[in-house]
């Protein structure tokens, strides 16, 4: 299981190298993680420039289907812009699953990366969205070396309630998933509960995956943004962004994201890429 970025980073460091379109690159911190990405080994980027960005990104993905590239990755353009032209029906990148975004989290607090999904593509989780981002990233989890993983479908409370409709969605795919061999899944779940043996035990709930859980799916967009950003910001956790679904991953960044965060970002990209057809 790789815990850390740095156990990431020397994984990615015996691979070899992806080749990387970049769209729109304009700020500092991503000409430097690209830089320290090409130095390692870990990339052989292009860059794609257009002062119109939604052509920027149209080229950008023309580029990747053109010359069979391996990653795409958002420069300094908008996230919509960007999945608009993945997402084209005639000119985009094919879709394995419904798109889903990935944050990648380090916190100094707990002992594994976390998967927090989605705080970045899909406003409106309902069930076939909510089973496409655990899906998604049930396989970046597989990709790093997580055998298996334990999935939070996460609501403010474990009862399910007509009031507070997440926790009704999260039940329906618990049980769902409840069949599955390869990762387990309970929902609705607290994020205090899933993160921690011993809230579980005050709060006398019985969960196999408190404290040992890997992938924080859910309840809304605005909720896991805000728990990444949070956790960045506050709790000096270090962060990556990815998109998945697409025939390619897509590195994500916030335009305000630190280089070190790109670079975890690109590191992300790459072992999403080597390790995506193995967990189809």
């Amino acid at each position: 299981m790789i815990r850390t970025f740095e156990q990431l980073y020397s994984v990615v460091d015996n691979l070899p190298p992806a080749g990387v379109t970049v769209v729109n690159p304009q700020q500092k911190s991503v000409f430097d993680a690209l830089k320290t990405a090409e130095e390692r080994g870990w990339i052989e980027p292009t860059l794609i420039r257009n002062d119109d960005p939604a052509k920027a990104a149209a080229d950008g993905v023309a580029h990747v289907r053109k010359n069979d590239g391996q990653l795409l990755m958002k420069g300094d353009l908008s996230t919509a812009e960007v999945l608009k032209a993945v997402l084209d029906k005639s000119n985009g990148l094919h879709r394995r699953r419904k798109l889903s975004h990935v944050a990648v989290v380090e916190s100094p607090e707990y002992d594994r990366l976390m998967l927090m999904t989605d705080g970045g593509v899909n406003p409106l989780q309902t069930p076939d969205v909510l089973e496409a981002m655990v899906l998604n990233a049930v396989e970046l989890a597989h990709n790093l070396e997580i055998v298996h993983p334990n999935v939070a479908l996460l609501a403010v409370v474990e009862k399910v309630s007509e009031a507070i409709p997440e926790t009704l969605i999260a039940r329906q795919l618990a049980e769902q998933f409840g069949e599955r061999t390869d990762f387990t899944v309970e929902g609705p779940v607290a994020l205090d509960v899933c993160s921690s043996e011993r809230a579980a035990r005050k709060k006398n709930i019985t969960s196999t995956i408190a404290g040992k859980t890997d992938i924080f799916a859910g309840p809304n967009i605005t909720a896991i943004n805000f728990i990444v950003k949070s956790l960045s910001l506050f709790g000096h956790a270090k962060t990556a962004g990815i998109v998945l679904g697409a025939e390619v991953p897509v590195i994500l960044l916030s335009r305000s994201d630190k280089m070190e965060s790109k670079l975890n970002s690109i590191a992300i990209g790459i072992i999403a890429m080597k390790g995506m057809q193995k967990w189809i």
